[in-house]
């Protein structure tokens, strides 16, 4: 399952005890987006997910700024918000580590659903992902996460890397306006991902599950190199797009064993760009 693009019409706050590292974890990125400007890009840490290779409908630069508003206890505060201009991605990134264990904490809120979505994976409010940046734009390049669907309105996890695609309903609703918090885990390899959701306000968890991804290809996700927090508006009929804020950003990463180091240099596992582009396609 991958998604249509119009040119062509894991926390280890959480992970402990879930899975067992053979390396020593190391927190990434912690961020809550109090020391940035309001309406800029919350750079040096984070760049704009937008302008990776961006394709049409190109979005506004920043695709996603700092907000003020309120957070899941109705307490001032800032967060990042992505532009509702429709894009083919739109967002923010930053870099990690390439590693074989993943993990992403995050509170996030759904400002905004698309007008005509077609598909479950063709338009979205905001999907967490690790991915390998710089092969396509952060709608097409090799990816996995979780995602709110505009077209149901509801929780997904999304995995398309050369070999491997998926699109898992996790049948929990992505309300607009609720603040949700949001913890995935992902084992290369293994394929599999341990995905968590509360509800913000009253801490109630909606969802506790593991997905092992039928028929994983490892090297597929080999070089993922980077979290990226993005939107994309993909369905024709759209007349306006999606919105998704985020705050409280964590995102833990394992450094990979030598041994898989030393594969990926003899070739053994083939590097991601080498086995070529995956694009998103709506599908019936």
């Amino acid at each position: 399952m991958i998604r249509f693009s119009r040119r062509f019409a894991l926390s280890g706050i959480l992970v402990g005890g879930v899975i067992a590292y053979s390396a020593a974890a190391h927190a990434q990125i912690s961020d809550n987006f109090q020391s940035y400007a309001v309406g800029s890009l919350p750079s040096p840490k984070w760049q704009d997910a937008g302008a990776v290779l961006p394709g049409f409908p190109v979005p506004p630069f920043p695709s996603a700024f700092v907000i003020n508003t309120l957070d899941k206890h109705g307490n001032a505060t800032q967060a990042v918000s992505t532009v509702g201009a429709l894009a083919e991605s739109k967002g923010i990134f930053a870099f990690v580590p390439v590693a074989t264990q993943y993990s992403l904490f995050a509170d996030v809120r759904i400002d905004r659903y698309s007008d005509h979505p077609q598909n479950t994976v063709g338009d979205w409010a905001m999907q967490l992902s690790f991915g390998q940046n710089g092969v396509d734009n952060w709608a097409n390049t090799p990816q996995a996460g979780i995602y709110a669907s505009s077209l149901t309105e509801g929780w997904r996890l999304y995995v398309a890397i050369a070999g491997t695609n998926a699109d898992i309903n996790l049948n929990v609703a992505a309300t607009p306006g609720v603040w949700y918090t949001v913890a995935q885990s992902l084992d290369i390899t293994t394929g599999i991902f341990h995905s968590q959701i509360w509800d913000g306000a009253s801490g109630t968890q909606l969802l506790d599950q593991f997905n092992t991804i039928a028929g994983w290809n490892q090297a597929g996700a080999s070089q993922f190199d980077a979290f990226a927090f993005v939107g994309g508006d993909h369905s024709p009929a759209d007349t306006y797009g999606n919105i998704g804020v985020i705050d409280n950003v964590n995102i833990t990463t394992a450094t990979p064993e030598p041994g898989t180091m030393a594969l990926v240099a003899l070739g053994v596992l083939p590097l991601v760009g080498r086995i070529g582009r995956r694009r998103r396609h709506l599908t019936a």
